[in-house]
């Protein structure tokens, strides 16, 4: 069973889903108007995130700030899946929407730490 966590409202509202995988986390963040896949990124504890993106997309642009969030905050592999997506998104909405992701990932790991995840 996975933990959730949410942030946000109408088309800024962002979600975040966890499930145990082995020693490791696995992690989708999705959000917006369409909820996708557009970028993932995978971190350890000791080292700087890598992350790949779908062509055109800039998702891992919170894949990658969730994986190391998550990967230092547990001291586990973490990898991160995220898809959110708003039609011709200002770059004020991008801020919303990343600042969001953010906020909930700080939720999701509070919640993962009362389960003992």
């Amino acid at each position: 069973m996975g933990i959730t966590a949410s942030f946000g409202e109408g088309r800024y509202k962002i979600f975040a889903e966890v499930i145990q995988a082995g020693d490791g986390i696995i992690v989708y963040v999705g959000g917006g108007e369409r909820p996708h896949i557009g970028g993932f990124s995978l971190s350890v504890p000791s080292a700087s995130a890598v992350s790949f993106s779908i062509p055109l997309h800039k998702d891992f642009v919170v894949s990658h700030q969730v994986s190391e969030k998550v990967s230092r905050a547990t001291g586990k592999k973490c990898l991160v899946v995220a898809g959110i997506h708003i039609e011709d998104a200002t770059n004020e909405e991008i801020s919303i929407l990343v600042n969001n992701s953010l906020i909930c990932t700080d939720m999701l790991i509070e919640l993962m730490k009362k389960s003992g995840l």
